[in-house]
């Protein structure tokens, strides 16, 4: 029997890698005092078991947090292209931690005006992950 372990530390490295080197805005695990918006924010993250008896695959959701002080959804929504092009076309190799990206797309795409200010969007982000045991 193999050990059950999740992709969230693999997957959270590999996407911050890859918007860090394919984009600009700036990104996030803990966002600095000091920070000034746009930024992306790595956020929820879901793993459901979805494997055979001998076959360990995880159905995987991750959200990217847009967050902007710009009083329109254009600075969220160019943000978000990128993002969505980048998360597109780069494939999320996680065969240094013994995963294997079997799928990964983007879900959906949502935006909305924050209280304060500005405009918050989402993306949510789909992956099935397989487990090759380690």
């Amino acid at each position: 029997m193999s050990i059950k372990r999740i992709p969230l530390v693999p997957l959270q490295k590999a996407i911050y890698a890859a918007l860090l080197q394919y984009q600009t805005t700036p990104v996030y695990d803990d966002v600095p005092h000091n920070a000034k918006l746009p930024y992306i924010t790595l956020g929820s993250f879901t793993c459901k078991n979805n494997g055979a008896k001998n076959t360990e695959i995880s159905d995987v959701t991750l959200q990217i947090h847009i967050w902007s002080e710009y009083s329109g959804k254009a600075e969220v929504n160019e943000i978000a292209n990128d993002v969505i092009a980048v998360l597109s076309a780069v494939p999320m190799d996680l065969s240094a931690d013994n995963f294997k990206t079997m799928i990964q797309e983007i879900d959906f795409f949502e935006a909305f005006p924050e209280e304060s200010a500005g405009y918050h969007g989402v993306i949510t982000f789909v992956a099935k992950i397989q487990n090759l045991g380690g």
